[in-house]
């Protein structure tokens, strides 16, 4: 039997190898991501005179942050939900977890700021939350229901 496009594309096992995210000021998010999301500084490196880069782990999967000199600041970030969704692109990103409401828990306690309270979406099978990082980007905690 032939394999399927995606899996000639991505074999056996597709899974996300990091997110990008593109920041203010690079040592104020790797203490963010490590502080309220418990990632680990795995690489920092200076690319250019202008450009630097962190790479934060967790369980195999890596959030690069980007710091790139004089960059201008996504007018919608820290704004509500579906203004954030207002402009066509890549307007937020999910993490899988066991439990919504014990992350959500977890979250709150640390001092974050939820964009929306954990949710039950039925149509689409999942309960959901938003929060924001430290630059007002949107970053989504789901749980399969």
């Amino acid at each position: 039997m032939e394999a399927s496009l995606a899996e000639r594309i991505f074999g056996p096992l597709a899974k996300p190898l990091h997110l990008g995210i593109s920041v203010t000021n690079l040592e104020t998010s790797i203490e963010w991501y490590s502080e309220y999301l418990g990632f680990t500084l795995t690489k920092q490196v200076d690319l250019q005179e202008n450009l630097s880069v962190a790479i934060l782990e967790y369980q195999g999967f890596g959030v690069e942050l980007i710091e790139l000199k004089d960059s201008e600041k996504n007018a919608l970030a820290g704004k509500e939900i579906l203004a954030q969704h207002s402009i066509q692109g890549i307007v937020h990103f999910a993490f899988e977890v066991a439990n919504v409401d014990a992350a959500a828990t977890v979250l709150r306690e640390r001092g974050v700021t939820f964009a929306c309270e954990p949710t039950n979406l039925p149509e689409v099978g999942v309960r959901y939350f938003h929060i924001y990082d430290c630059d007002g980007n949107l970053l989504e905690f789901g749980q399969r229901i």
